[in-house]
């Protein structure tokens, strides 16, 4: 099960970056934003830009004090860039997913101020500190940035790949791939580009190649027509008739070259 996950932004100072986490927050299935004690307008045009429409799917809270705001939740993560801090107890976000996942509480993702960040008195209030280990010469993340990379990392394994939403651009069945494979081999037999005593030599590459590509319905239906148009051009520049074996019909796919 996965932890409800509610970003808090502390004193942020630029309305973008309030608008760019409340995206991050709808991309990654957070339902809420808390803001505690903003120090810009959060009515800007700049937010409603930077939200690019997760105004409407995140609902915005403002709180009078850091204190109110993690108030209902038993964990509050508080994100530090460990400045001049002591690392000791301080985990790496990428160790936060299975604790979350054992608590299976809702936790408040605590981020301060643009400059400066958290105080050591509000790092007191959270329950755990967290830091996304950077390079050490230059540690300071971007506040939506920081948030981005957090509810991704913390919703990792919980939010399902999106699947397409045409069946042929699913990986095509085995069968599929090699039938375009048999008619784009025969074609460059035919057409003298594969060697006729060793064809394997090249083609086996050229198999490899859309092996490791797991072709979808519409790949295949591009390999049929390019073996196709390879019959054409071929039929075109040495005025032999057109062989039964270049055509795509009996391979599965359809014969889309124009006819001279």
């Amino acid at each position: 099960m996965r932890a409800q996950l509610v970003p808090v932004l502390v004193r942020p100072m630029y309305p973008g970056n309030v608008g760019a986490v409340m995206r991050a927050a709808g991309n990654f299935g957070a339902g809420q934003l808390l803001v505690v004690q903003p120090a810009c307008n959060l009515e800007d045009v700049e937010l409603v830009k930077m939200a690019m429409g997760a105004e409407q799917r995140i609902t915005m809270k403002v709180e009078t004090s850091l204190t109110s705001a993690l108030a209902p939740f038993p964990v509050a993560l508080g994100f530090t860039s460990l400045r001049e801090r002591d690392p000791r107890g301080v985990y790496s976000v990428w160790d936060v997913p299975p604790l979350l996942a054992e608590l299976s509480v809702p936790a408040a993702l605590v981020f301060g101020p643009e400059r400066g960040g958290l105080s050591r008195q509000e790092l007191a209030l959270c329950s755990h500190l967290v830091t996304i280990p950077t390079d050490p010469e230059f540690p300071v993340m971007n506040l939506a940035q920081a948030a981005a990379v957090a509810l991704a990392v913390l919703t990792q394994g919980s939010l399902t790949k999106p699947q397409p939403r045409l069946a042929e651009d699913l990986p095509a069945p085995r069968c599929q791939v090699e039938q375009a494979l048999a008619h784009l081999e025969q074609v460059l037999l035919e057409s003298k580009f594969l060697d006729p005593h060793n064809p394997r030599r090249v083609f086996d590459q050229i198999r490899r190649v859309v092996g490791r590509g797991l072709p979808t319905g519409r790949e295949v239906k591009i390999l049929h027509a390019l073996a196709a148009h390879i019959a054409y051009l071929w039929r075109r520049a040495s005025h032999h008739p057109r062989p039964a074996s270049l055509t795509s019909e009996e391979h599965g796919g359809t014969d889309s070259s124009p006819l001279p």
